[in-house]
């Protein structure tokens, strides 16, 4: 008696089917029935042993045809290997390949990875750190001066030959390291404490270049995007004094921004000054070259006329000069030898303000309507 419980119970008292025959009867539904055999009656195992045979070499086929296709993502590129070695490279999308004799290494050409110096960071995917000592001890540096300076600063990367990243260089970050920290420290070493502080954009462009010349000498396949100084500063131990050093000199900057401000807005003035009396004084002589040259044509224009006619020209010049003088003489004495006594005096002057004087008006008569005179009055 079959167990109720059991859901894989005999049921309506059926035997069970054997393992053979219920794969037999799937393949049959597969590849439909078989037709016998001319010869004799074919045998179910033989025919089952086909079947069986037929799918393994169809699902081998499948699996070759999925392995034999594969995807590159936009952004990355494909390095195809043939026995292990380098055949070509594969452009973004969907590629084909020969399994088990061609492998494909996708490598990511796009995103811009960096190496970070002299500075604490948490470790990510991909990127290295290091810890407090080494760090300390890579952001020392050496300038020409003898003098120590602290720097951190980043180099940022990405891979342009897929083939070289991967062929050339065994450990690329650790070279992208390796060079930054040599060349970083030889531009510092080369150049005075000053310098490395007041020119960075330069010291960062001069290093890039130089790391990217070096890559390509290695073949590696990586091009350098961008070297950036975050900071330079002096050792902590002298810090302190460096910054009174560095607001000395900012103070001695801002007072000779203020004298040369002063000078420029005195400077000017004085010029302008000076040249506007030059210029007065040159007029002045001008003028007076000018004049003098006119009073020399007019007398040698005047003698002229004098040798033609003396009489009449002293007599002419006389006159002139009186009537020139005489209006400006206050007093006139008049000298008569004959006379012994003293001369009297012609104020000249006060005649003269008499004449130029306004005339004074006539006193009005009085109306006798204004002011009445009193009848005891007219009648006196």
């Amino acid at each position: 008696m079959s167990d109720p419980g059991n859901p894989w119970g005999n049921r309506g008292g059926k035997k069970p089917a054997d393992l053979d025959e219920m794969i037999l009867k799937g393949l049959k539904k597969l590849f439909g029935s078989q037709k016998p055999s001319p010869v004799g009656p074919s045998n179910p195992k033989e025919n089952q042993t086909k079947n069986v045979g037929t799918l393994v070499i169809l699902g081998l086929a499948a699996i070759l045809a999925y392995l034999s296709v594969y995807q590159i993502q936009p952004g990355e590129q494909g390095v195809l290997l043939r026995f292990g070695q380098f055949h070509s490279t594969a452009s973004p999308g969907l590629n084909f390949l020969i399994p088990l004799v061609e492998k494909v290494i996708k490598v990511d050409v796009e995103t811009i990875r960096k190496e970070q110096f002299g500075i604490q960071s948490a470790a990510g995917f991909g990127e290295t750190t290091s810890s407090s000592s080494e760090g300390a001890l890579e952001s020392l540096m050496l300038t020409s001066d003898l003098n120590v300076i602290q720097t951190s600063w980043v180099a940022q990367f990405k891979i342009r030959d897929p083939e070289m990243f991967l062929f050339n260089i065994e450990n690329p970050r650790a070279a992208v390291r390796d060079i930054s920290e040599s060349v970083l420290r030889r531009m510092v070493g080369n150049r005075d404490f000053n310098y490395v502080l007041n020119n960075r954009e330069e010291l960062a462009i001069s290093t890039q270049k130089e790391m990217q010349d070096l890559l390509d000498k290695y073949n590696s396949g990586i091009q350098i995007v961008t070297v950036q100084l975050l900071d330079l500063n002096p050792p902590d131990p002298v810090r302190p004094s460096f910054n009174e050093v560095n607001e000395a000199e900012q103070d001695k900057i801002r007072s000779g921004n203020e004298a040369q401000q002063e000078a420029n807005r005195r400077i000017p003035k004085a010029e302008g000054t000076a040249r506007k009396t030059i210029e007065e004084a040159e007029g002045y002589a001008i003028e007076k070259i000018n004049n003098a040259q006119g009073d020399v044509s007019r007398f040698a224009a005047i003698y002229k006329e004098y040798r033609n006619a003396k009489d009449v020209t002293r007599t002419r010049l006389y006159l002139e000069a009186l009537q020139e003088a005489l209006p400006k003489v206050q007093e006139v004495i008049v000298l008569d030898q004959s006379s012994k006594g003293m001369v009297p005096l012609i104020n000249i002057a006060a005649s003269t303000a008499i004449r130029t004087a306004p005339p004074v008006p006539a006193p009005q008569p009085i109306s006798s309507a204004s002011n009445p005179v009193p009848a005891n009055e007219g009648a006196k």
